[in-house]
């Protein structure tokens, strides 16, 4: 099984990842009306499936009310609403036992949310992502703790107009809907029970925990449930130790996971309980077909029966196979004494497709079966037109908002230096000039220019220098101060430079650490991000390296 987890596997494949110019969407308007069906994996593949009775959970977590992931890496350039709903919708038509559920944050993630412009943005997106999941056809989600402790009574009633069920397992709060469990039977006649956990209604001891888990499990088989899921918002260790303690238990979709977890691109168990989740923010989903047949014994997977399988295997091994050979084009270290772990892969994936290839056209075996199938949906997968013109809406809304409420700068502290831009930065420093000519974050502006975002508050800070900051930027000033230029990592130089012209002593500009990189290659938006590599891609003659002396003139 393919897990990017070890250190020294991320660093092979973080320069090819990040180093690989992405394609950016193109810009145009969206036709109204239906539009013609796309071909969906998961109708097509899962047909021999789907004649016996069951359940397709479509898995998402931590959702955090992102109408579309930040695009930042190559890895976040998938998904969106627009395009889940689209894939969804398509899938129903075949498959109306479908199920979407989410676990994690819903509507709110960790990151700064102090400035009165972002917050508005925010509320207004999360009134639209709610829209947006109600055309989706939300079935339930693991009420979030985190939700209603930083959305408060707003978030309350968000989630009492809501279209889509809430469980909570302990929950004992003024919201009516909120139910401990949930029995929903499917239109090919499964009866999925399901039921939501969260450390802010459990006790936080495991074993008074399990005692209340197991409960639950046992009333909702009590009450005819074949297959048994828990909405998860404990994470990923905290749920595993959780369910060893529990017997009963199908499947669990786990929420509040860390950024840095890889979306699972094979199917994985705790014992007999199978293990869902996906990537953050909806640039991955997951989709499990389960036919809960014989009993209660081990779910046997079936993926290798889906027509799919072959492709999808094949493209995953020459996605990998590239990345070696780049890698060693390119001479990375550690790629030679490695490499009997790749092989080992590349060994697993040609025996699989080989698998996948002998069972075309059979039909599956009989039994307790699981159709595992993880799904990141690139930019240029079709989307739902209506769900489209709603991301839209809000991007034109939040621009309006932001124009307004974040259009003058933060005046400078009294006595503290202030931004001046890098052409002031620059007169004096020449020697940087073959820096920031080949530099990728002179292009920082641009990337947003592609994409449509120079109004997206959760975007902008980290492609400006000083936003937000005393005496730093806004939009009054953008055109000084777009792209992440000299004083984003080096700190204001108003003092510096007023020193200099002075013939005193220069004052000290910022040393930069990680620290300084962090605020913007956080987990969240630049999860493979090792201070050391990237640094060493910014260290050149005249930039952190001394420049190579002239010969005098004769």
């Amino acid at each position: 099984m393919f897990e990017l987890r070890r250190w020294w596997l991320w660093l092979l494949l973080l320069t090819v990842a990040c180093c690989a110019k992405p394609t950016a969407p193109t810009p145009g308007p969206v036709r109204q009306g239906v539009s013609k069906p796309e071909p969906v994996k998961l109708v097509a593949d899962t047909r021999p499936l789907l004649e016996r009775p069951h359940v397709t959970l479509l898995v998402v977590t931590d959702w955090q009310a992102t109408l579309k992931p930040c695009g930042c890496t190559v890895d976040l350039q998938k998904g969106g609403i627009e395009r889940i709903t689209k894939w969804v919708t398509d899938a129903r038509v075949a498959d109306p036992s479908l199920l979407v559920v989410h676990a994690g944050s819903l509507l709110f993630d960790a990151e700064s949310q102090s400035s009165p412009a972002k917050q508005a943005q925010l509320l207004l997106r999360r009134q639209m992502f709610v829209q947006g999941l109600g055309r989706l056809g939300l079935a339930a989600a693991a009420l979030s703790g985190w939700d209603l402790q930083q959305g408060g009574s707003e978030v309350e009633k968000t989630y009492a107009d809501a279209a889509f069920d809430l469980t909570a397992l302990g929950y004992r709060g003024a919201l009516e809907k909120v139910v401990p469990a949930l029995l929903k039977t499917t239109s090919s006649g499964v009866k999925v029970g399901l039921l939501g956990t969260d450390p802010a209604w459990l006790p936080t001891d495991v074993p008074a925990q399990a005692k209340l888990v197991q409960q639950a499990v046992t009333d909702l088989h009590k009450q005819g449930a074949q297959a048994i899921v828990v909405l998860s918002n404990l994470g990923l260790r905290a749920t595993r130790k959780l369910i060893r303690e529990i017997k009963g238990i199908d499947a669990v979709v786990i929420g509040q996971l860390d950024e840095k977890v890889e979306p699972l691109t094979d199917l994985d168990r705790e014992g007999d309980t199978l293990i869902l989740h996906a990537a953050r923010h909806g640039a991955w989903f997951t989709a499990a077909t389960l036919i809960p047949e014989s009993g209660n014994g081990p779910w046997t997977e079936a993926s290798e029966y889906l027509p799919s399988a072959v492709k999808d295997l094949q493209g995953r091994r020459d996605a990998l196979a590239q990345r070696l050979q780049q890698a060693r084009e390119r001479s990375m270290a550690g790629v030679e004494q490695a490499m009997p772990f790749y092989q080992a892969q590349l060994h697993d994936f040609d025996q699989r497709i080989a698998a996948a290839r002998a069972v075309a056209g059979k039909a599956p075996p009989a039994g307790r079966l699981v159709a595992y199938q993880a799904v990141g949906l690139d930019w240029s997968s079709p989307v739902d037109p209506a769900t489209a013109e709603m991301v839209r809406s809000y991007d034109a809304k939040a621009a309006e908002s932001a124009e307004k409420l974040a259009k003058e700068p933060v005046p400078p502290l009294p006595g503290q230096p202030r931004y001046v831009g890098q052409p002031a930065c620059l007169d004096c420093h020449g020697e940087v000039h073959d820096f920031v000519a080949q530099d990728f974050h002179t292009q920082a502006w641009k990337t947003l220019e592609k994409v449509q975002k120079t109004k997206d508050l959760d975007c902008v800070a980290c492609h400006m220098t000083g936003w937000g900051k005393p005496g730093g930027s806004a939009f009054g000033n953008l055109e000084t101060f777009k792209s992440v230029q000299c004083e984003a990592c080096h700190g204001p130089g108003s003092a510096h430079i007023a020193d200099q012209q002075g013939k005193g002593p220069a004052a000290p500009l910022g040393k930069v650490t990680v620290a300084t990189c962090k605020p913007c290659h956080s987990d969240v938006h630049s999860p493979r991000f090792a201070y050391d590599a990237y640094r060493e891609h910014l260290l050149m003659p005249g930039h952190g390296k001394p420049q190579a002396s002239k010969a005098p003139k004769k």
